[in-house]
């Protein structure tokens, strides 16, 4: 079985375009994208794709899908909305409209996987209480899932960490929250199979300074089969710095074992930040994220 690397492409849309990040990414020898939508892409803003009909959406994705095919690259995975829920009204309900057309990107993209943050204390007052909390996250996926099985996609909600900037854990950055919150959702039949889970080992590392949250390689055998979508990067528990594998304090021998025991057989995708050592240098740095996660597979696996 070939096992593909992938790399996130945020940092290149936004420095490159999309049309040129994909090229990037195939000339560094990535396999797959994760392709970003979260950031570029709103109906509210005038001139934006987001705010043109529904083929012209369609069409232009469609067609950086063949680009990307050309190339032999697969686009196995989007990243839309970022925020979550914000208990204010008129955003949330253009959260919902923007992640209807991100399903519709997704799938035009051909990928099979769209990633979205779930609530988030980052963006909530931290008094707010747990009952609140899961009623929006329960809430906002559940208002948005229809459109995922409208388009034949899966949503996978992202495990999270600390809440930036706030000295704490952010609130499904505890496993205890977000694992009840998962299982509530998916267990609408209607939903089962076009709901996931992302494992973000960056994110569940920071998190492990809390509550004695477990470690990457923990909450992976405690989520199993549900995971089908990765972003790994590394760090040092103590910021979000999504840096190349083998960098931080992550044990990556620990968490191969544990996708290893869960039969993951998805995409090694690489959601590192390009720009540690500045813009120029962008590419090589995705460069050489590929060149290390390669090299931790063909260790393990052989050529």
């Amino acid at each position: 079985m070939k096992r593909k690397v992938g790399i996130s492409l945020f940092n290149l849309q936004t420095m490159y375009g999309d049309r040129r990040a994909l090229e990037i990414a195939h000339e560094i020898g990535a396999d797959a994208v994760d392709f970003n939508l979260c950031d570029a892409y709103d109906y509210r803003r005038a001139g934006n794709l987001y705010a043109k009909s529904e083929d012209e959406i369609r069409a232009y994705f469609s067609d950086l899908r063949r680009y990307a095919a050309s190339m032999g690259l697969e686009i196995y995975q989007t990243h839309g909305r970022g925020t979550g829920f914000k208990n204010i009204p008129d955003e949330d309900n253009a959260l919902v409209e923007n992640a209807r057309l991100d399903c519709i990107a997704t799938a035009a993209l051909g990928a099979r996987y769209c990633v979205l943050h779930t609530c988030s204390t980052i963006f909530l007052d931290l008094s707010v209480g747990s009952a609140l909390m899961h009623q929006l996250n329960d809430d906002m996926f559940l208002r948005i899932l229809p459109y995922a099985v409208e388009n034949d996609v899966v949503i996978a909600t992202e495990t999270f960490g600390d809440a930036i900037g706030k000295g704490c854990c952010e609130f499904f950055g505890n496993m205890s929250e977000f694992f009840p919150a998962y299982e509530r959702i998916a267990a609408h039949k209607e939903f089962a199979d076009h709901f996931c889970v992302c494992m973000d080992v960056g994110h569940t590392n920071k998190a492990t300074r809390f509550n004695n949250n477990p470690r990457p390689e923990d909450a992976i055998r405690l989520l199993g089969s549900r995971i089908r979508v990765l972003h790994l990067h590394d760090n040092d528990t103590m910021t979000d710095q999504h840096k190349i594998p083998m960098t931080g304090c992550i044990n990556w021998n620990a968490v191969m074992d544990a996708l290893d025991e869960i039969g993951y057989d998805g995409v090694y995708n690489l959601e590192v930040v390009l720009t540690h050592f500045g813009k120029d240098f962008a590419i090589e740095e995705a460069r050489f994220a590929v060149l290390v996660m390669r090299q931790i597979l063909k260790t393990r696996y052989g050529a």
